[in-house]
């Protein structure tokens, strides 16, 4: 099956930014001009396939481009023979093969939905960790909203099923976190008898939220703001790393 021609691979990147600020094509680098971000980032295209922090959603779309679907259908070990062949002899790493084996996970199967064990390995995967299939992995709310962020840019074709919705509510219980963030506002927090009102930390949140700064007071309200700024700011650098990568693509 052929690989997406240029302006549908634009189409294509522009639609796997949603969300994201808009990309203008021209920040796209052409063949002889630098690209600063480059350096600031960490990934480029010489190494994009090996590096610890390349985004799964830039692994999928380079594979999108190259393959079209069918890059789907190969086992692993498939996709670290061609790699080399087809991307300049670049060396496509155990732990970005575990992060496109999630995306396809994704874009073929409604499991990541549907059955929190699945949630759990693709978390790890597109949290640059290697899911363990034998020990359970409890992720924190800010993994969970990274995970949340790249699956709503691959599909958003399928509702989250009650047991994902339980289990989302939980890790925030389990990050002692009582009021969730979006793209995870369709988790279910069980509720529970507190010293103060969630409404409180929704309040204050926006202000928080738009100023990046954590609140110096030493009430519950403050440390609840604290953790889901913390949280928040993970889930922004991972969408930074996705828009300078994105930037590069050109190039690979």
């Amino acid at each position: 099956m052929p690989g997406l021609g240029e302006e549908q691979f634009l189409e294509a990147l522009q639609a796997v930014g949603a969300g994201l600020a808009a990309l203008p094509t021209q920040l796209l680098t052409k063949e002889g001009e630098t690209d600063p971000v480059r350096a600031a980032s960490g990934v480029t295209a010489a190494s994009i396939f090996r590096h610890p922090d390349a985004h799964p959603i830039a692994l999928d779309m380079l594979l999108l481009r190259q393959y079209g679907p069918e890059w789907m259908l190969w086992e692993g070990e498939t996709l670290q023979h061609v790699v080399p062949l087809d991307f300049h002899g670049q060396v496509l790493s155990d732990l970005n093969l575990a992060k496109l084996q999630a995306c396809k996970t994704l874009h073929l199967v409604d499991t990541y939905w549907e059955r929190w064990e699945v949630f759990n390995w693709c978390t790890a995967a597109l949290n640059s960790e290697f899911p363990d299939f034998e020990v359970l992995q409890v992720p924190s709310v800010a993994q969970v909203l990274v995970s949340v962020d790249t699956a709503n840019r691959i599909r958003d074709d399928v509702v989250w099923s009650p047991e994902i919705a339980t289990y989302v509510g939980a890790v925030f219980r389990h990050d002692d976190l009582f009021t969730t963030l979006p793209p995870c506002d369709f988790a279910k927090l069980e509720p529970v008898e507190l010293p103060f009102h969630p409404k409180e930390v929704d309040v204050r949140w926006p202000e928080v939220r738009a100023s990046m700064k954590a609140p110096s007071g030493e009430t519950l309200v403050d440390e609840q703001l604290r953790h889901l700024l913390t949280a928040s700011e993970y889930l922004e650098a991972s969408r930074d790393r996705l828009r300078q990568q994105l930037r590069i693509l050109r190039d690979v």
